[in-house]
This record gives C-alpha cells, sequence and structure tokens, in this order.
C-alpha cells in the first residue's frame, strides 16, 4: 500500500516538473522555422493569422468543438506558409494560447502575425535565440 502511494506521488511530481519545464520553451526574441510539411499554394497549408482574435477563436474552437461560432475567419486573414518559413515570438497573448510573431521570410516579411501556441509547438523548430545587440 505504501509502496503504490510512493510510485504515485512520484509519478505526479514527474508529471509536474514536465509541465513546468515546458512553460519556458517559448520566450520572446526566440526564432522558430516551420518543419511541417506546407505549401502557400495547397488548402492545408500551415497558417499565421492576421488579428490575434482569429487566431484565439480558432483556439477556442478546437478546445470545445463549436465550429459553428467560433470558427469565423475570412480566408484572406489567413498567411499561408510555405515549409522553411521563419518567425520571431514577439509577445503572449490570452494567457499564452497565441502568440504575436513577425515574419522573417516570404512575401510578407518583417509583418506582424499571429499564431496559435499548439501549431507552433506542433509545426515549428526552435531555430535559435535572437540575440540582442
Amino acid at each position: 500500500m505504501i509502496m503504490r502511494l510512493l510510485i504515485i506521488f512520484g509519478l505526479i511530481f514527474n508529471i509536474n516538473n514536465v509541465f513546468g519545464n515546458q512553460e519556458n520553451l517559448i520566450n520572446e526574441g526566440d526564432i522558430w522555422t516551420l518543419d511541417s510539411r506546407s505549401n502557400r499554394l495547397s488548402s492545408d497549408s500551415k497558417v499565421l493569422y492576421h488579428m490575434p482574435s482569429d487566431a484565439y477563436n480558432t483556439f477556442h474552437a478546437r478546445t470545445f468543438g463549436d465550429w459553428d461560432i467560433f470558427s469565423v475567419v475570412d480566408s484572406r486573414d489567413l498567411q499561408r506558409l510555405n515549409k522553411g518559413d521563419s518567425i520571431e515570438i514577439l509577445e503572449s497573448k490570452y494567457s499564452d494560447r497565441v502568440y504575436a510573431v513577425k515574419l522573417l521570410s516570404g512575401f510578407n516579411k518583417n509583418k506582424k502575425f499571429y499564431v496559435i501556441t499548439e501549431d507552433l509547438q506542433s509545426y515549428f523548430k526552435l531555430n535559435e535565440k535572437k540575440i540582442n545587440e
């Protein structure tokens, strides 16, 4: 009985440490590169959002499965990406669920967009830390 409690306590402690370390993975100034297959001309390409509310509403619709109300995003308000496109993290929005980013490649280079945190973690790879001069 005591051994089971120690194992359960150990598992809970390890899970908290793993999730606690993930909070610091995304920092302002980080450079992330799209590592997933994506083609800007394809309908299933990875996207950035022009408006933070569009990104948050899409996040909310994914979380709660309520696509009728929350997923009203015009395709013209999306920036489609190619594999290898890079972004710089500017700031977090909506309790770290959405990040403001600067696109570092492509036609709209140096413009501000928004990315859903889950998409950032799933499809992008941390490339390098920006060196502050």
